[in-house]
């Protein structure tokens, strides 16, 4: 059994990829100084990362794995489902959205923001 989960993309992550947007604009903007156009290269490069990550991560649990896509660029996780303690679901700061937070047996704990919460949580409590 395959379950694939899509990643809830908050309200800050398009804050924060909007903030790396108009730092590009600004760089490249002021072409005269060296130092900006840099900057704006690295703002350029950023707001790639953000958009890949907000865009292409994917949580997809299998029978006995948990394995996690963050975008195409980064590296996938691969975790068993038996190395998970817990699995909670906890809000955000000011109550603006939640996560799931997973605690493994090894003490690492990770955070998570799928699309369905309560549908993950249950799917891995359910091959748990």
């Amino acid at each position: 059994m395959n379950r694939t989960f899509n990643h809830r993309v908050m309200v800050l992550e398009w804050c924060a990829i909007l903030l790396f947007i108009m730092g590009t604009l600004y760089g490249f903007w002021h072409r005269n100084n060296v130092a900006l156009v840099v900057l704006g290269t690295l703002f350029l490069i950023l707001t790639t990362i953000a958009l890949d990550r907000a865009l292409h991560t994917s949580y997809v649990v299998t029978d006995g794995k948990l394995i996690i896509k963050q975008g195409r660029m980064a590296k996938t996780k691969c975790i068993g489902i038996t190395e998970i303690a817990e699995i909670r679901e906890l809000p955000l700061a000011f109550r603006l959205g939640s996560y799931v937070l997973i605690e493994l047996k090894s003490g690492k704990i990770l955070s998570l923001q799928p699309d369905n919460s309560k549908a993950f949580i249950a799917t891995i409590q359910k091959l748990l």
